[in-house]
């Protein structure tokens, strides 16, 4: 398929260039396969890293990722779930949901301000959201407290480039806003493989300081609401987003959605 290749394409060329160090790509179980052969027919020089079901066994897991992390690959090649298998760096899961905890504690004083304007479930939503973010902060900080050496997580791996292909199916990422009564805006507490994706783009980002390191490949990209423009900003512009909206962005979306 032509965005298969044009993905297979850009990976090696932006090694070539110097662009990217180690570019991974991952996609379907259905699809991977194919993405690997179309690597390899157009690049049969090429170095890529293509493990199989075998290699993400829980007896496995601890080799290839030593593999991935200390190769020169021209590729690492995943499906969805193999790169969900992978740890996220718990400081960078530590700064990203303390942000979020930040956010959520602004909307609540702006909520209390607003008094009798605000309804029992909005305030109810926000709060039980502030509980779940202080809870995954503590979790976090016990990790940290107690890692262990030989655990090799994404921010060791040295990805610096990552492909996504399919994206629609991160879509569901976590989002704080005070409205409750906009048609489509969907699950704000989000999943665990939409955080996963977040964790290791801003990754990425860090490692460079901007807003660089993904490409989001998709026939779908937005399907239902404004709320999944939002989403993608917040992955993939997150500075250019703050620079135009600051921390109630999501509201402004909102605001748009319901006019």
């Amino acid at each position: 398929a032509g965005k298969t290749l044009i993905m297979c394409c850009a990976a090696y060329e932006m090694k070539r260039l110097g662009l990217a160090n180690k570019p991974m790509i991952i996609g379907l179980k259905a699809n991977i396969h194919e993405i690997a052969q179309t690597f390899q027919t157009a690049y049969p020089n090429a170095k890529i890293l293509y493990p199989g079901k075998e290699d993400f066994t829980p007896q496995n897991r601890m080799k290839i990722f030593h593999t991935i992390k200390n190769n020169s690959w021209g590729a690492v090649i995943l499906t969805h779930e193999q790169f969900g298998m992978i740890p996220q760096s718990p400081e960078i899961q530590r700064d990203i949901l303390q942000k979020e905890l930040d956010s959520v504690e602004e909307n609540l004083e702006v909520l209390k301000q607003q008094g009798h304007e605000v309804s029992r479930r909005m305030l109810k939503g926000v709060l039980k959201r502030q509980l779940n973010l202080q809870a995954k902060l503590l979790t976090i900080a016990d990790a940290i407290k107690n890692r262990t050496d030989d655990v090799t997580d994404f921010r060791m791996m040295g990805i610096d480039h990552l492909f996504v292909d399919e994206s629609h199916r991160f879509k569901n990422l976590m989002f704080t806003t005070r409205h409750d009564r906009v048609a489509g805006l969907g699950n704000p507490d989000g999943s665990q493989r939409a955080m996963n994706m977040l964790f290791a783009l801003r990754t990425i980002q860090e490692r460079t300081g901007k807003d660089l390191g993904a490409t989001f490949l998709s026939g779908t990209t937005i399907s239902n609401s404004l709320t999944e423009l939002y989403l993608l900003f917040k992955y993939l512009r997150p500075q250019e987003l703050e620079r135009l909206f600051g921390t109630f962005a999501l509201s402004r979306v909102c605001w748009l959605s319901a006019r």
